[in-house]
């Protein structure tokens, strides 16, 4: 729950006799008045949350109540960043986002167990100290030097006091018989008012100082947190990053390596032309020209096999048009129904591609089913909407058949950093922050429902790239349908 103590940026330095008259002072004296109130709702807000946690704590509702109570002290958090950005020169990043549980105890542990709303709620109580400790000492080292410093044009209006000795005075009174008025003391008074001055923005400079530390190291977000969050970013671009290699590469062995074999055995078949049967031949060179012929055609097809492997060309049409080819080359009757409008990132449906076609060919080979139906559709979010970005539909991949059923998901098999069969495709597909249902009773066909985002998420919780995914894209070979 708590953050390495971590140093606020350092304000640009004010020598002592420009103090007074800096703007950073007065500053800091605005940061201070506008914050009392604030630090009082805050305050007020602390003994809410602990009066109702404790007293509702042995039910159930209570416990949700004081949990969406402790959930508001991020709205207190997030106000401090901003007054600490307009005013104290600190750009502190708002922590991690409220992530919603799923479940009746999920919601649960999702709102006792947020970290940033319990830091926020630690920050409330120093911070209102501070706030009026330090607004009540800068406003009287700002005020008194000032009374101090006029003092002799309006100490003539105060009322007349009786000293001890029966004398007759008008001014401030120090002690018992001690008052300001005549020119030596008022000049001493205004002396003092003008080391009250300079000393302020010291003083002030303190308690602001104090502050900081406490938005700083309370209100924004833990190292791990920070650390997580550069590794989802990092990882999400490596998905995109991957996606983009297998793109390179499918088009380097289109346009090079293919096109050259190509030649090769043009120039194979010319030379077999020539030496026709009937003309004389040097041993048995006819032969192996043939072989080599032959060779070469079958470097083609696997070179063809593997292109598509890595990156199916026909993708490039569309998530609408690969699917349709699926399915017209499918070895078991495929329905197709794609909703008009539905499209993703490349990298999303080169996934959706890869997990439909190796379903399908889970359907053929391993279910013994007679047809399989794919639908494409538009889905709720896989996740709730990350600060800054738009609420969006995500895309929904069902394949159903009629085959004998009795699948079923076994993470354990899947050997680590590629897919094998049913577990590896749970694993690509939340690699980018996607979810995969099974539900397969024995006899009763299969159905499984994979929701994908509509881009790779930056806050992908694994990307080890997209080749496994590709991979799956071949039919499914590489175990696919193990986990049944």
């Amino acid at each position: 729950m708590s953050s390495p103590v971590t140093p606020p940026p350092t304000p640009q330095h004010v020598g002592f006799f420009r103090g007074p008259f800096a703007r950073r002072s007065w500053t800091e004296l605005l940061f201070l008045l506008a914050g009392i109130v604030p630090a009082a709702l805050g305050l007020a807000w602390f003994v809410v949350v602990v009066a109702v946690g404790v007293s509702l704590a042995w039910t159930v509702v209570g416990l949700f109540v004081g949990g969406w109570l402790l959930l508001g002290t991020r709205a207190f958090g997030a106000l401090y960043r901003l007054m600490g950005r307009a005013m104290l020169a600190v750009d502190v990043p708002p922590p991690a986002p409220f992530r919603r549980g799923t479940g009746f105890w999920g919601r649960l542990r999702a709102l006792l167990g947020d970290v940033p709303s319990w830091r926020a709620w630690a920050f409330l109580l120093p911070s209102f100290v501070v706030s009026v400790v330090g607004l009540v000492v800068s406003v009287v080292f700002v005020a008194a030097p000032l009374g101090a410093l006029t003092y002799g044009f309006w100490y003539r209006f105060l009322p007349l006091q009786q000293a001890a000795d029966g004398t007759m005075h008008r001014g401030t009174q120090y002690g018992t018989d001690w008052f300001v008025d005549t020119p030596g003391r008022i000049w001493l008074q205004a002396a003092g008012g003008v080391v009250m001055l300079f000393l302020w923005p010291y003083l002030e400079r303190a308690f602001v100082h104090l502050e900081r530390l406490l938005i700083v190291n309370l209100l924004g977000p833990t190292r791990a947190s920070q650390r997580v969050g550069e590794l989802e970013r990092s990882r999400g671009r490596a998905v995109e990053d991957a996606d983009d290699r297998l793109r390179r590469i499918e088009r380097d062995l289109h346009d090079g390596t293919q096109a050259r074999l190509v030649a090769v055995a043009m120039q194979l078949g010319e030379a077999k032309e020539q030496l026709a049967p009937g003309e004389p031949v040097p041993g048995d060179a006819l032969a192996l020209v043939s072989q080599a012929h032959d060779a070469t055609k079958d470097a083609l097809v696997e070179l063809r096999e593997i292109a598509r492997g890595i990156r199916p060309p026909v993708l490039d049409a569309g998530l609408a048009h690969a699917l349709a080819t699926l399915a017209a080359r499918s070895p078991v009757r495929t329905v197709l129904d794609v909703e008009p409008g539905v499209s993703a990132a490349p990298a999303i449906e080169a996934l959706a591609y890869a997990a439909a076609s190796e379903l399908v060919t889970n359907a053929a080979k391993h279910a013994h089913a007679s047809t399989v139906w794919v639908l494409v559709e538009p889905a709720a979010p896989t996740r709730p909407p990350r600060p800054g970005e738009q609420p969006a539909t995500a895309l929904r991949l069902r394949v159903r058949d009629d085959g004998r059923g009795g699948a079923v998901v076994n993470l354990a098999d899947a050997p680590a950093g590629r897919g094998s069969g049913l577990a590896g495709l749970v694993e690509r597909v939340r690699a980018v922050d996607g979810t995969l249902t099974l539900v397969s009773p024995p006899g009763g066909g299969t159905r499984v429902d994979v929701v994908l985002p509509l881009a790779v998420p930056s806050g992908s919780r694994a990307a080890t790239g997209l080749q496994a995914a590709a991979h799956a894209t071949t039919g499914g070979d590489d175990g696919a349908g193990a986990d049944r």
